[in-house]
């Protein structure tokens, strides 16, 4: 179950063989990027503007569950799905 979840249009995902560091997938109106868990930082790809903001605020609510999920894929374990 990678999509972890879904809101106005955007779908966030995380993997079970990612790599350090803490990091999520978002894709948004035919683009993509990669979110720094920490920094709550496009580390890869572009996202529009207001769908940026979205994700960050989204993830700045959620930071606990998204280290929760890093944690989970460090142990194997399947990934909780995170409210919008």
């Amino acid at each position: 179950m990678p999509c972890i979840c879904e809101f106005d249009g955007i779908r966030i995902y995380m993997y079970d063989n990612e790599h350090q560091p803490p990091h999520f997938h978002v894709f948004a109106r035919g683009e993509s990027a990669v979110v720094d868990i920490k920094e709550l930082d496009v580390s890869a790809g572009r996202l529009p503007r207001a769908d940026r903001r979205k994700v960050v605020e989204w993830a700045n609510r959620r930071k606990e569950e998204l280290k929760r999920n890093w944690e989970r894929i460090e142990r194997k374990e399947t990934l909780e799905r995170i409210e919008p």
